[in-house]
């Protein structure tokens, strides 16, 4: 897990009031890049208990921290998992799909392979299909009903990259929750192929929403 440096709030508790201390470099929620509104709970001795309230997820982590130095070191951290940091714009693009993300990676991270397959494999979909709507590739009644693998087909008939990635992400997926296991792959490729899905659609986010573009005669 790697830290950075943050400056706590004024508190009650005058001896933490504007401590430095070390946080998440991403938020152990949301993993969106960790800016929080910290603050310092209690302490006693040497050490302090000092909450981080992300201001992206508006959900709170918490921290020990042995504060006998100028810098506080972290010594433990709640929760403890660090998710991988997501595209911030494919994150407020489709909240649900950061969600469902995380949630199939804390299962991975305690070692629900077969769940946290399945959860990936609902991502594609999640993301997709917010992709599909946001474009106007289709209308509402007809993005919810089609199934993923004609999704992937109508979609992106034009992009075999994103139709690769795709179904393998799948495939593999449905083999997670099926009573037998065709595929012998790790997790680790499906999460891969995942994750060149997830650039591919935040390539086409930022080419969709430029921050300046010439000027049209």
């Amino acid at each position: 897990m790697e830290f950075k440096i943050k400056i706590a709030e004024p508190s009650t508790k005058t001896v933490l009031d504007r401590k430095k201390v070390h946080i998440p470099t991403l938020c152990p929620n949301c993993g969106v890049s960790n800016n929080p509104v910290t603050k310092g709970v209690a302490s006693a001795q040497k050490i302090a208990f000092f909450s981080h309230l992300c201001t992206s997820c508006n959900a709170y982590h918490f921290s020990l921290q042995d504060i006998e130095k100028d810098i506080g070191i972290c010594k433990a951290i709640f929760p403890s998992n660090q998710p991988s940091d997501l595209p911030e714009q494919v994150v407020s693009f489709s909240p649900r799909f950061a969600k469902m993300y995380r949630d199939a990676e804390f299962a991975e991270n305690n070692n629900a392979v077969d769940l946290a397959g399945v959860g990936y494999r609902a991502c594609l979909e999640i993301l997709l299909k917010d992709y599909a709507f946001d474009f106007n590739l289709a209308e509402y009644e007809e993005i919810a009903k089609i199934n993923l693998n004609n999704a992937i087909s109508k979609f992106f008939k034009e992009d075999t990259s994103v139709q690769t990635a795709a179904d393998v992400v799948r495939i593999l997926g449905n083999d997670y929750a099926h009573w037998r296991q065709e595929e012998e792959f790790d997790l680790s490729i499906l999460k891969a192929y995942l994750n060149i899905f997830v650039q591919i659609i935040n390539t086409k986010l930022m080419l969709k929403n430029p921050p300046v573009s010439r000027n049209k005669k």
